[in-house]
């Protein structure tokens, strides 16, 4: 296969190579992106649907639209390194993509695909009198007065606001807010102030003042009146395809999508409200991957990095949860609902529920009318604070619980159960929350947990095992599973399978002799499984000094779990006396200082 020339690009199909004419650079593409590039040169400038590139590039696989869109951005991110050329693949509406009619195409073209000259000469000068005409109208319309001519009048306000409207600040964006106003004020049909104040009004929901329940009444007749002025305007697709879903209708989001990477797949709060749109889905490895994308585009994007951070709890990685939940601390420590998402990250403290008592006093009333779920957030808070009461009273007055998922329902209803004593009805409640899904791993721990305090641990090893077959094979690696391991090793104690738990916790010792560290929080479990009663106390005292509490978002059983091997029963008394003092010290009003996460 000959090798072709494509502006200031040689193409090597048999390398799967493609290198600059200007400084002799040189890029690897995949076979699939090298036949996606052949296949734009070849259809000579005539557009190509995406149905017609997957039949000429993928088949017989079958690949999702979002395939080509990213092979698209490939091409195009390593082809527009050439100076020379500003875009070499359009996307024309309605019709799909093709190699730019203005990029000299090479005259080697494979045998099977090369048209007449005649053809050619016809393709060259057709696109050279519709450049031609393009300008005269171009001419023709800034002479009359065009809304991008317009804009023009106002460019240094509009480059301001929008320099400002990047500010983590509340004052920088207030004025970003006044700016972008003052210009619609003027004319009413300016796409970039109409987009960039509902961008505006989106910082200020995370930074300032304005609430997310307001923001979609603020944001939608400003992005209802941008699509009629250009329906291919990426900020306001992007708008609109975020709403969609905060409205849970999934399928104008996925229209919304699907429009937004026709234009670009270089947007990188598109990919991140496509991650959310796939999380929402449950399918968290595709949201994790989008949400890279947008990380890579975006890497000091505080939302972006919050997105990614939990994209990677929801795949169960911990780890680079917290790490990036760190960063967009790190790049923005003042977004308002920072107390509020800690508690996802880590388990809760006093410095923690403090924060967090704090912050919902100030937003819970409109955080929960767009969240209704929240509410069953803060009655789990209430229990681990110990405010039982409160925290009956509260779910009694809940509203839209229809709307909330039944297993949250059912997880919350069981920890008011076990909070007051009933601790049969708890058991019943989990069980019927993991029978949601009993082939899934979801739901099972809770359940397992309330087996152990039920005096049930035979049952309950026997459905540990069931679910958790690499922890019993002792296959799965250690780092990341300390706590299954842990739980399991707790379980053969009860249980007296002595032989299985020395094979445990000698792979425990093994890991913790190759210098790997027990969290704190596991570590009394650790020294209880040991019989290691001196060192345990020692474990919960440090606990006790690190503010811990109990964290019924966590686990409803971890204090009662602590104490299971413990037969000191004047340490049991101070150590539950220490917390009920720490939970009843709890205010919203302290105004004591409070450690960053």
């Amino acid at each position: 296969m000959k090798n072709l020339r494509l502006g200031n690009w040689i193409i090597e199909p048999e390398l799967n190579q493609i290198s600059q004419c200007i400084d002799g650079d040189v890029y690897t593409l995949t076979p699939k992106v090298m036949k996606l590039l052949l296949v734009l040169v070849e259809s000579d400038a005539k557009p190509l649907s995406i149905d017609e590139i997957v039949e000429l590039v993928w088949k017989p696989k079958i690949v999702s639209d979002n395939s080509v869109y990213q092979a698209i951005a490939q091409l195009r991110k390593i082809l527009n390194t050439d100076p020379q050329f500003e875009d070499y693949i359009e996307r024309i509406s309605g019709q799909g993509y093709r190699i730019s009619p203005t990029i000299v195409t090479p005259q080697t073209q494979f045998p099977e695909l090369r048209l007449a000259r005649k053809f050619k000469y016809t393709s060259l000068l057709i696109a050279t009198a519709l450049t031609v005409i393009t300008v005269v109208l171009a001419i023709l319309i800034y002479r009359e007065g065009s809304p991008a001519t317009q804009q023009q009048q106002y460019f240094d306000e509009l480059s301001l606001a929008k320099h400002l409207s990047h500010s983590t600040e509340p004052k920088s964006l207030e004025r970003a807010k006044s700016i972008y106003q003052q210009v619609l004020s003027k004319q009413s049909d300016s796409l970039a102030a109409l987009s960039g104040l509902c961008n505006t009004y989106m910082e200020l929901s995370v930074y300032g003042d304005v609430s997310e329940f307001e923001l979609l009444s603020l944001c939608r007749p400003l992005l209802e009146k941008a699509e009629s002025l250009n329906r291919e305007h990426i900020e306001v697709i992007t708008s609109l395809a975020r709403f969609a879903m905060t409205e849970e209708n999934l399928q104008l989001a996925g229209e919304y999508f699907q429009r937004g990477f026709e234009v670009s797949q270089t947007h990188p709060r598109l990919w991140h409200w496509y991650g959310r749109y796939l999380r929402d889905q449950g399918k968290v490895e595709e949201a994790l991957a989008a949400h890279q994308n947008a990380y890579r585009l975006a890497p000091n994007d505080p939302v972006i990095i919050r997105g990614f951070a939990y994209a990677y709890l929801t795949n169960r990685k911990l780890d680079e949860a917290r790490r990036y939940f760190e960063r967009s601390v790190e790049v923005a420590p003042h977004t308002k609902n920072n107390p509020l998402y800690a508690l996802d990250f880590y388990r809760l403290n006093a410095n923690r529920a403090e924060q967090y008592l704090n912050w919902y006093q100030k937003n819970n009333t409109e955080y929960i009318k767009l969240y209704p779920a929240h509410q069953l957030s803060h009655v789990l808070v209430l229990l681990s604070l110990g405010r039982t009461q409160e925290a009956l009273d509260y779910y009694q007055n809940a509203t839209n619980i229809r709307s909330i998922s039944k297993s949250f329902q059912l997880y919350v209803e069981a920890g008011l159960a076990w909070q007051q004593g009933n601790n049969t009805k708890a058991l019943e409640l989990l069980r019927q929350r993991y029978e949601l899904s009993m082939t899934g791993n979801h739901y099972v721990m809770p359940y397992v947990l309330a087996l152990i305090m039920s005096d049930q641990a035979a049952h309950a090893l026997q459905i540990f095992e069931r679910h958790f077959s690499a922890i019993k094979n002792l296959e799965a690696p250690v780092i990341g599973n300390e706590g299954q391991y842990l739980t399991y090793a707790m379980m053969l104690k009860l249980a007296k399978q002595q032989e299985q738990l020395g094979s445990v916790v000698h792979l425990l010792e093994i890991y913790r002799d190759q210098q790997h560290v027990i969290p704190d929080a596991l570590l009394p479990f650790w020294y209880g499984i040991k019989g290691d009663t001196e060192k345990q106390q020692q474990s919960l005292k440090n606990l006790f000094a690190q503010g811990w509490l109990p964290d019924y978002n966590d686990s409803f059983f971890s204090q009662h779990l602590y104490l299971l091997f413990i037969n000191d029963e004047q340490f049991k008394q101070q150590w539950r006396k220490g917390i009920k003092e720490r939970q009843a010290s709890l205010t919203s009003t302290n105004d004591r200082k409070m450690d960053d996460f």
